[in-house]
């Protein structure tokens, strides 16, 4: 039964064509979210992937603290 739903679910996502539509919202969500925080002075970075905005206390650019 699970495995059934499950099949019917990808049908209807493939027929409905899901994963072209969740990009094209997600790269407007993107610009809208870049958009309305991109100039803000605590916002570093606003990022697409995950749509993470990144606060920070100044804009300056800093050292990262990440091994590259």
């Amino acid at each position: 039964m699970i495995a059934a739903v499950a099949a019917e679910a990808i049908r209807i996502y493939r027929e409905i064509d899901f994963v072209t539509q969740a990009r094209r919202l997600g790269d407007h969500l993107h610009g809208a979210l870049a958009d309305a925080l991109g100039d803000h002075p605590l916002v570093g970075e606003a990022r697409g992937r995950g749509f993470r905005v990144q606060i920070v206390e100044d804009r300056a650019p800093v050292a990262s603290s990440r091994p590259s």
